[in-house]
């Protein structure tokens, strides 16, 4: 009992033991932080900016080609308009199938048959009570939208020039 009532007094005189501080965890600085968001960004970048240059690549491919598809087209519509428009001087009407009338002058100069454009859709002749032109469905191939490409000359254009 002694030893118990030395302790006790112990304790008295020396207040309670001293409570064990708990370490506090690592806290990184600001710049430490930014640091490793930006390696994370850059990595993440760098990964992904792989396969977004291959799509850009790729878009830039189609766009290209369409562009040069276009222009190849239009020389081919010009060409059209021409050789119809001498036919119709010559004998004062359009064929009767223009395109068919067409076909031995165009050349194959395309993985297409004649008689379409370089996108592999046919071209059509329309014509109206003052003008006829050839026409392309263009790169979508529907008629009558935004990406239709046109050639035509008017009727009194043509009769000025005889």
């Amino acid at each position: 009992m002694i030893d118990r009532i030395e302790e006790y007094r112990r304790d008295w005189v020396s207040g309670p033991a001293p409570k064990k501080r708990a370490r506090k965890p690592f806290k990184a600085s600001r710049p430490v932080k930014i640091g490793g968001i930006l390696l994370l960004a850059l990595v993440a970048a760098v990964t992904s900016g792989q396969a977004a240059l291959q799509r850009w690549q790729k878009r830039l491919e189609k766009t290209t080609n369409d562009e040069v598809c276009k222009m190849k087209t239009e020389l081919e519509l010009s060409a059209q308009l021409r050789l119809l428009r001498q036919y119709y001087l010559s004998n004062g009407s359009l064929p009767q199938d223009p395109i068919r009338y067409l076909e031995p002058y165009l050349k194959d100069n395309k993985p297409y048959p004649k008689g379409c454009d370089f996108w592999g859709h046919p071209y059509r002749v329309d014509q109206y009570w003052d003008y006829f032109g050839v026409r392309s469905a263009g790169p979508n191939g529907k008629w009558e939208d935004r990406d239709d490409l046109l050639a035509s000359v008017r009727f009194k254009d043509i009769s000025a020039d005889r």
